[in-house]
């Protein structure tokens, strides 16, 4: 009679093979992680400046002035807040002076963006409300009387934090808006909030 050879794997083989795979994965998942953030925040910073660019040519284009502001809801501007991590909206004004403001009975709006997770956007300088940013007929950002907006994205280190950090792993993003209305994007320096 022939013997048969047995084939396959020992339990020792695939332990260590299962053992292997383990510590492969425990050094390349902070690698992933940052790598996600990095994602996540380039992509968030792009978002912004695509809602930014999209304000101002409808402003240009349609000859009113258009804006987009911070809002929780979708249907106001949040009052006295800086975040547009819970999401944004724009909208065209009706009125041709002064800073608008956003009335559902009269203006239209034209997109609304929902909450961003794990990630901080908030907005600081200008002249006027740091949460509304908007743009007269040619253009150019309406109050700014010659001072830049910004607006910063940064990845949270956990979902509960406040506000994010720029770390040497994952760096957030600067969104410039000048008073011309230009839009420019730089990587924020190590370690600013």
């Amino acid at each position: 009679m022939t013997q048969r050879c047995a084939r396959g794997f020992s339990l020792v083989e695939l332990m260590i093979t299962v053992l292997v795979a383990a510590i492969l994965t425990a050094i390349a998942w902070p690698s992933f992680r940052d790598f996600m953030h990095r994602s996540a925040v380039t992509a968030q910073a792009n978002q912004v400046v695509a809602a930014l660019q999209y304000a101002r040519n409808e402003a240009v284009s349609r000859r009113y002035p258009t804006a987009m502001c911070g809002s929780t809801d979708g249907a106001s501007c949040s009052a006295g807040d800086t975040s547009f991590e819970n999401g944004w909206m724009i909208w065209r004004d009706t009125t041709l002076s002064g800073t608008p403001s956003y009335d559902a009975s009269k203006d239209e709006l034209l997109r609304v963006t929902q909450l961003q997770n794990n990630i901080s956007i908030r907005s600081f300088g200008g002249s006027g409300s740091a949460n509304l940013i908007a743009f007269d007929q040619r253009g150019a950002v309406i109050g700014a009387a010659g001072a830049a907006s910004n607006i910063v994205i940064c990845a949270k280190k956990k979902p509960e934090d406040a506000q994010g950090y720029s770390t040497d792993h994952v760096q957030g993003k600067f969104v410039r808006i000048d008073a011309s209305g230009r839009v420019t994007v730089e990587t924020l320096p190590v370690d600013d909030t």
